[in-house]
């Protein structure tokens, strides 16, 4: 069982905390303020922990990046760029990606277990800021999935050593071993369909979740375990939310000043959520280059040349990590797909790529059958979520799948081959970070 020492780890930054974090003595630390008002608790649901957490160490790890490392770099992101085993090897800071999420499981869990019970709002309201808690709990679990446990095999989850699923605000209280694949993975569902059927069809801004956000978790989620159908069945249920498709013919750049919607109004974003880590500029790999040609409007907008190469951008610099539009109409597109329906799958790739493709080159996608549907929806995935945050959660499924080729790391300048990452590879599961081993010596650990 893991001791107070984890909590401790986890919690010095949470929202709710007013003074530096101390051993904790009592049910209440000293220097807590505990939320009375459901105002308060939904104002917990705005804070920069939950709205900017996603990892961008996420981005490290795939194939649409290449890094300016040499493979003596002992950075966290270089770790993480050639998947060695462990992405922090300091034992004194809080670790990557699993304490920060960690961070907002603790908060939600504030709110799941207080907001119920606080003044000043009637009862409809508590539930939906409990529900929006839950979505965002269960966000936080899929990110610490992809990176630290194995890829979702339907014949294996029971089995596989999943996360600890803490529930608990008592920061006494020994935290659970880890839970297998299968029991996270349901609980998140569970906790998500219990989330929309309270949420609201629309909410104050597009960090905050509505039932259509959490229709496109869920359609995130069954993409990711493999449940095609279901992924089809909520991408489509969220794209009953009022919005549309950017033609990027519009656009000579994708600035304000160009005319280009800013992130909080942009009609393509389904839900947002930033990231505290500068990702400006993110230089593309070849792989990634040679999906895009020069009629492909996502590849003459969102790229810039510098020094070291083509890098991709972000409209206005501003990052979205949340959930789109283009990507529920591609799950759409892919569950369509391996339900053997091409023509629908096509239809729905044409629709987007009409709004993407400089309009003198465009021409229609066709398949002669659904196989080669989804290698085009596969391929338009690739190019539409490019830097997105979606590459390593796919890299990772469509690996289980024996769909994922090698993927090496290549010197930029020399193109000589510094590190591999073979299909089927262990590597593809980062291993339980250094210092929360340290503190929890009986964890079970990812196998090498």
């Amino acid at each position: 069982m893991m001791n107070i020492r984890f909590f401790t780890l986890v919690l010095c930054s949470v929202i709710i905390f007013t003074t530096g974090c101390k051993k904790f003595l009592d049910v209440t630390p000293r220097g807590v303020v505990i939320p009375k008002l459901v105002a308060e608790y939904d104002g917990m649901l705005n804070a920069t922990t939950i709205t900017t957490s996603f990892p961008a160490t996420l981005l490290y790890c795939t194939d649409d990046f290449q890094g300016l490392y040499t493979n003596t770099d002992q950075s966290a992101s270089a770790n993480t760029y050639y998947w060695r085993e462990h992405i922090n090897l300091d034992n004194e800071a809080s670790p990557l990606v699993w304490g920060d999420a960690y961070r907002v499981i603790y908060n939600t869990n504030v709110i799941i277990q207080g907001v119920l019970n606080s003044e000043g709002a009637d009862a409809s309201k508590k539930q939906q800021v409990r529900a929006e808690a839950l979505a965002v709990r269960a966000n936080s679990y899929l990110d610490l999935l992809t990176v630290f446990a194995k890829a979702y095999n339907p014949a294996t989850a029971a089995n596989d050593a999943g996360l600890p699923w803490v529930t608990s605000t008592d920061v006494t209280a020994t935290v659970p071993n880890r839970s297998s694949v299968k029991a996270v993975v349901d609980s998140m569902i569970s906790n998500v369909i219990t989330a929309a059927t309270v949420l609201p069809e629309v909410n104050i801004n597009k960090y905050r979740s509505t039932k259509y956000t959490a229709y496109g978790l869920l359609a995130r989620i069954y993409l990711y375990i493999g449940d095609y159908a279901n992924a089809g069945k909520y991408a489509e249920l969220s794209l009953g939310a009022a919005h549309s498709i950017i033609n990027l013919n519009s656009y000579t750049a994708i600035t304000a000043a160009a005319g280009y919607p800013l992130a909080d109004v942009n009609p393509e974003f389904l839900w947002q959520r930033s990231t505290t880590a500068t990702v400006t500029f993110m230089l593309l790999s070849d792989s990634l280059k040679a999906f895009y040609n020069a009629n492909d409007l996502r590849y003459t907008l969102f790229t810039v040349s510098n020094v070291n190469g083509i890098n991709h951008t972000y409209a206005n610099g501003r990052p979205n990590f949340g959930i789109t539009f283009p990507e529920m109409y591609l799950t759409l597109a892919e569950s369509h797909a391996r339900a053997g329906k091409k023509d629908e799958a096509i239809t729905l790739l044409n629709n987007l790529r009409k709004n993407r493709i400089k309009t003198a080159a465009y021409v229609a996608l066709t398949a002669s059958n659904a196989n080669e549907a989804l290698l085009l929806v596969l391929a338009e995935r690739r190019r539409e979520g490019a830097f997105s945050g979606t590459r390593w959660l796919d890299m990772k499924r469509l690996d289980r799948e024996g769909r994922m080729p090698a993927v090496k790391r290549l010197n930029k300048d020399t193109k000589a081959e510094e590190e591999v990452l073979l299909p089927g590879s262990h590597r593809y599961t980062f291993q339980i970070p250094a210092r929360v081993q340290m503190f929890n010596p009986g964890m079970e650990l990812n196998p090498r």
